[in-house]
């Protein structure tokens, strides 16, 4: 049943980097979450991160996005890998999530040229 839930938050996350939205995605930001890009990699606040995501997503529009893998590691985190296409290429995202409080936030964001 928990499963369920971490579901439909990857598919909300999903939907968001689908329409290259950075708003929508740093909904799930925890305060601070640890972000890479191709230019990129820092622990960021919530308000900076979605700066860079959006930069991300200006200078490589996207064209679809698919989560491809779901788990879990043994400390309790839930994570997905997903296939970012855009109009510059390739990229696999890696999308670690933690539940704080009955919340869900997102703790790191990879985005890795194929």
């Amino acid at each position: 049943m928990a499963f369920a839930a971490y579901a439909d938050v990857f598919d909300t996350i999903a939907e968001a980097f689908k329409a290259g939205d950075a708003k929508e995605a740093a909904r799930y930001f925890d305060t601070s979450i640890e972000l890479k890009t191709l230019d990129k990699s820092s622990v960021y606040s919530r308000a900076q991160a979605e700066i860079v995501l959006k930069e991300f997503f200006d200078k490589h529009p996207v064209k679809s996005f698919k989560v491809i893998h779901r788990g879990s590691s043994a400390k309790g985190a839930q994570y997905a890998i997903g296939d970012l296409q855009t109009q510059k290429g390739n990229f696999r995202t890696y999308i670690y999530i933690k539940v704080i409080q009955g919340k869900t936030f997102i703790q790191e964001l990879s985005i890795e040229a194929e």
